[in-house]
């Protein structure tokens, strides 16, 4: 963010989905580092909205009601950020719980994959408060980490939960159409999540193109993963196509390789306002 002041990380993970932090640690730590605005933003998952909300009421900082919603466009797995969404949309909800039963359907077909190549692991020992949340493949590896069969997260995605490897299983995930609708029927505003970590730069752009077609009002150029070029790169992307620039830390509370810390990548105080302003003229 340069010199300026960091003002908003609109972009974390709580232990609802694959970070180890609590919403209210998320909403102490942020005012700690004086962070005041900030929205949670699990995979596929609101529970933890209900309880960041009543936690954060009388204190200093505005909570902005967020998810990470996981879709597909053509042949690639994209996620898109939902910012003010309404958590009491019935669409919505039904939508989030039949994608936490498929993720449930898959950690299954994983377990029994690992089982075949002799792998002792069941979906027993997958703490339930993650099983019955979002659950994952990072916490299948943490699981083979903790039996002893790989020493790191890294090399349990590497040896067997990546595609091509003896335990992968593809997960289902909804169209990018019916997710920017379901996002807009929910009163949401759609940000495309770090473009820049698996989208090359002439794909980026004709994927922005054809998912502003569809209600997306965002890009998200803050985050850790994009370098200064790919930085200006979408900074200008965004602007070219009229869209919200927003950003954050990605931070899962240390249980991956990728968090680099909650409050240290976001945005300053006149993006925020910006952001905020579209926000207040849409609701």
């Amino acid at each position: 963010m340069g010199d300026k002041m960091l003002y908003a990380d609109l972009h974390i993970h709580s232990n609802y989905s694959d970070g180890r932090l609590t919403p209210e640690e998320i909403v102490d730590l942020a005012i700690k580092r004086n962070i005041k605005c900030i929205s949670i933003t699990d995979h596929d998952n609101i529970d933890s909205q209900y309880i960041v909300n009543n936690y954060a009421d009388s204190k200093r900082i505005k909570i902005i009601s967020g998810l990470e919603l996981s879709s597909q466009y053509e042949n690639i797995e994209i996620h898109i950020l939902c910012y003010f969404i309404d958590t009491q949309n019935e669409n919505l909800k039904l939508s989030l719980d039949e994608i936490k039963n498929n993720r449930q359907d898959r950690a299954k077909k994983i377990i029994q994959k690992l089982n075949e190549i002799d792998i002792d692991v069941n979906i027993e020992d997958i703490d339930r408060q993650y099983y019955d949340r979002s659950i994952g493949r990072l916490h299948i590896a943490k699981l083979l980490v903790k039996k002893g069969y790989t020493s790191s997260i890294k090399e349990a995605f590497q040896k067997y939960l990546i595609k091509d490897r003896p335990a992968f299983v593809e997960r289902k995930k909804i169209n990018y159409k019916e997710a920017l609708k379901l996002i807009s029927d929910a009163k949401g505003i759609a940000v495309l999540a770090h473009p820049g970590e698996i989208y090359k730069s002439m794909f980026g752009e004709k994927l922005i193109k054809g998912l502003k077609t569809y209600g997306l009002k965002g890009i998200e150029v803050f985050h850790p993963s994009h370098s200064p070029k790919v930085l200006n790169h979408y900074y200008n992307l965004a602007k070219k196509y009229s869209l919200l620039i927003t950003g954050g830390s990605d931070c899962h509370g240390n249980t991956i390789n990728t968090d680099y810390g909650l409050g240290t990548m976001g945005m300053d105080e006149a993006l925020t306002y910006k952001f905020l302003y579209y926000a207040a003229k849409k609701l």
